[in-house]
């Protein structure tokens, strides 16, 4: 298993608690940007060459909805963040190799870009959050992390964006889809516009620097 942890704008490793390391706190934002990756050691990403992405952010609010039926629609980021959020992982994307197509081509990979608006991190959140993006999505969809576990987090800042790499064409018998590669950003829409702008491409960028097997 592949651990990869990695603090932006301070040299102190071990934080994922979250929160400054500094006795005093930090002083500016990016100091508490921390980028996680971890990924399924017996996926071939060679054997990918296509992705998809969806064109909206999905804001979680909770771990669950209540009420949620064939029509729900989640609320979503706004589309200031959206569009940088999505340039970015296309861009590392293409540059890893792969080729974008729409989500009714059969693309071998679709990543879920999530942004977290509570202080807990939901790696199980509700389904239905993707039930009007994911292709053959059905009731009691959902997903699991083969050969590896996500990290034990008490409490992140809102804010922190999730990205879920998921393998659409390896759906488990129980309708569970394997999520193959996990990127969390912690806090990572908090600040100002500029800022949050300026350390969207830096920190997205990290997270595929520090997962190099994703590269074909």
């Amino acid at each position: 298993m592949f651990k990869k942890l990695q603090l932006l704008g301070i040299g102190v490793f071990g934080c994922w608690v979250l929160q400054a390391c500094t006795p005093d706190g930090a002083e500016y934002i990016d100091e508490l940007d921390v980028v996680y990756t971890n990924y399924d050691v017996n996926h071939n990403f060679a054997s990918n060459n296509t992705f998809a992405v969806p064109d909206k952010i999905v804001k979680i609010e909770g771990q669950f909805i209540n009420g949620a039926g064939g029509d729900f629609e989640p609320e979503y980021v706004s589309p200031v963040y959206t569009t940088a959020i999505l340039a970015s992982i296309r861009t590392n994307m293409r540059n890893a190799g792969y080729t974008e197509v729409d989500k009714s081509a059969n693309p071998d990979l679709i990543i879920l870009p999530t942004v977290i608006q509570t202080d807990q991190l939901y790696f199980y959140y509700d389904w239905w959050y993707w039930s009007w993006f994911y292709p053959g999505w059905g009731p009691g969809w959902g997903w699991y992390y083969p050969g590896y576990y996500p990290p034990q987090v008490s409490s992140v800042r809102t804010g922190t964006v999730l990205l879920q790499m998921t393998d659409p064409t390896d759906i488990s018998e129980d309708d569970k889809i394997p999520v193959i590669w996990t990127g969390v950003i912690n806090g990572l829409l908090e600040g100002n516009t500029n800022s949050i702008n300026e350390r969207i491409s830096t920190t997205i960028d990290q997270a595929f620097t520090q997962s190099p097997y994703l590269a074909k």
